[in-house]
């Protein structure tokens, strides 16, 4: 039963989430909802008298089934598509090879263009005294290369001869008299297709009847055992076929019927939806990856859920720059065979595109700085880089208490000793040494000490809304250039703001290499972390153990790795040894005698020549 008094109701079928319009006449309704993952918040085809299970076979006919069953107040019921319409105005437009006009997008302007109002619609259907239904203009197969309406259907992918064989007999037996339309159909070239149109409530409901008796006893009769995906869809084909013998038969004459143009809407986003907060003991992780990092993301989601504390419910988030859906049906499949919970994908590949990147990062560094935005229903997460490995329990650091901080993360050393020592950034971001990028480019002041390293870091969502980070972000990061880019920028808006972690919890695995710029405390703090780390973090190209085979505690990668899909095919891509300078001398004399000399110097020196070491030791 609709929630509508108009005389027409046009049922507009949705698979999956994606703009819809609705306006007493239009109903989006959700087909396939019994089986569905999503609840898309509109009318469902699994309600009072339906077939919803059977959609994957019958294709949008669940929607056509259950108007027919349940709306019991239209005088006129039609069907649709999210993506294929018709034209209410009665314009006329240049049509592609498909026999419709397109459109990018399915916004107000094209709803208004195109008459999909209840205005509109009622105008056409009062439009003749006698009209029986509102149809889309005829299509005819040669434009598809086929001479007849059988020729074009058996020799499309995915649909058989047989079938149709099938279809004729059981027409036969139970609507003889339709043989002879059905054949002249078939020979024809041209007819009604995709399943639009409106029909008059008496028309529709003998339409309804004589449709499903025919296809329910097809269904009993046909074995789809080995069909495909795509060819288990044969009732939804063979009911193109059903209706153009219908109309044949029914509406001879052209006071019966109006045709309209076909519309196809070819861009159709989704509108974003959060993620729901999962219920019990939850721990909500985040991480960001695209294709091209998934092994190292499964390594990392198998160190995660190896060591989450017992009892507690994964919520892993993924930022998607761009996961082949086959790559995630692999992922998905390693996490629920690894612990309670659930792996969710937000597709983010269009976020921030515009923002120049340079040496390692992609697109995907940006998505956390719309965190906020994006788990709306969240209130805290622990955002993890993906080219980690976990080695202790996260719940630690997400149920800890944050004593009203904004974030907590780990003090970064590496930058400590960039200014002690003196090192520039790069020029494109001022070129000034380390200290005095802090201090001024990064408007820190005397706080430098307080930047932390960003690959770990627990937020306060709600803070992070608050303060209107992502905006005030993003506006840095296209006014001018930073050096590690958002680490940077969240650095420069959370002075101040930041709780810190004990260093164990996020160990760049090349920090031994800066001990030397380091004050005595930490550089014995960094090697305390370092035999014990609780997150091991591969920051940097080298750094990386598929790009470095000596990658310092690359072991605890290639652990994670085994437990994983992609272990064998890392392996074949990985280098042989590592391509340093570091690597090649290791056991010669002239690297040895070279850091024996090193390791005389004083310490004021060391820290003077720090940049000389990096590059050739």
């Amino acid at each position: 039963m609709s929630d509508t008094t108009s005389p027409v109701h046009i049922y507009v079928c949705h698979h999956k989430p994606g703009p819809s319009f609705t306006d007493g006449c239009f109903l989006p309704i959700q087909v396939g909802a019994e089986q569905a993952s999503v609840d898309l918040g509109t009318l469902r085809d699994d309600t009072g008298d339906h077939i919803s299970a059977k959609n994957k076979t019958f294709c949008e006919l669940t929607a056509l089934y259950w108007a027919w069953k349940n709306d019991t107040d239209a005088k006129w019921i039609g069907l649709m598509h999210y993506r294929r319409l018709l034209d209410f105005t009665g314009a006329h437009h240049t049509t592609d090879a498909h026999g419709c006009v397109n459109y990018d997008v399915l916004d107000d302007a094209t709803i208004h263009a195109l008459g999909l109002t209840e205005e509109a619609v009622t105008a056409v259907v009062e439009s003749k005294p006698g009209l029986l239904a509102v149809l889309p203009e005829k299509w005819s197969v040669r434009n598809a290369g086929s001479r007849s309406l059988h020729s074009h259907y058996v020799s499309a992918d995915h649909h058989f001869g047989k079938d149709l064989d099938v279809l004729r007999d059981v027409i036969g037996a139970l609507y003889p008299s339709d043989v002879k339309q059905y054949d002249e159909v078939m020979r024809g070239h041209d007819g009604y297709f995709t399943n639009i149109f409106v029909l008059r409530r008496d028309v529709f409901d003998e339409y309804c009847t004589w449709l499903f008796a025919i296809l329910f006893e097809v269904e009993r009769r046909l074995d789809l055992t080995n069909y495909s995906v795509a060819a288990r869809r044969v009732f939804g084909y063979m009911s193109e076929r059903l209706f153009n013998v219908f109309a044949h038969r029914k509406f001879a004459s052209a006071e019966t019927y109006v045709e309209l143009e076909r519309v196809f809407v070819k861009d159709q986003k989704p509108p974003y939806r959060a993620p729901n907060l999962l219920e019990g003991e939850v721990v909500s992780i985040v991480t960001a990856s695209d294709g091209n990092f998934v092994p190292h993301l499964a390594a990392f989601m198998a160190s995660v859920q190896d060591n989450l504390a017992v009892g507690k419910q994964l919520d892993l988030i993924v930022l998607d720059g761009g996961i082949p859906a086959e790559q995630r049906g692999l992922l998905q499949r390693q996490f629920r065979d690894s612990g309670p919970g659930r792996l969710t994908f937000v597709a983010c590949v269009e976020l921030f595109s515009d923002i120049p990147v340079h040496a390692h990062f992609s697109a995907a560094t940006f998505y956390r700085l719309s965190l906020g935005e994006l788990l709306a229903n969240h209130d805290r997460v622990v955002y993890v880089d993906a080219d980690t490995i976990v080695l202790d329990d996260l719940s630690t650091l997400y149920d800890m208490d944050m004593e009203g901080n904004a974030a907590a993360a780990v003090p970064d050393v590496i930058m400590r000793s960039f200014a002690a020592t003196g090192v520039p950034a790069m020029k494109e971001a001022g070129g000034a040494r380390a200290g005095d990028y802090l201090r001024n480019w990064l408007g820190m002041g005397d706080h430098g000490d307080d930047y932390f390293q960003a690959g770990l870091i627990v937020i306060d969502l709600q803070r992070f809304r608050e303060m209107n980070i992502r905006d005030k972000a993003y506006q840095d990061l296209i006014s001018k250039r930073y050096w590690f880019l958002d680490q940077d920028v969240l650095n420069r808006h959370l002075v101040g703001q930041v709780k810190f972690l004990d260093l164990g919890w996020n160990v760049v695995n090349v920090s031994m290499d800066v001990i030397s710029g380091l004050t005595s405390n930490l550089a014995t703090k960094v090697r305390e972390v370092f035999s014990a780390p609780k997150m091991v973090h591969y920051a940097g190209f080298e750094a990386k153990p598929w790009n470095n085979a000596a990658a310092p505690l690359a072991h605890f990668y290639w652990y994670y790795l085994r437990k994983t899909f992609w272990y064998e095919a890392v392996i074949e891509r990985r280098p042989l040894s590592a391509p340093t300078l570091d690597a090649g001398l290791r056991r010669g004399p002239m690297y040895r005698g070279a850091r024996a000399l090193w390791r005389r110097l004083p310490n004021r020196l060391q820290r003077q020549l720090f940049w000389v070491r990096d590059l050739m030791m």
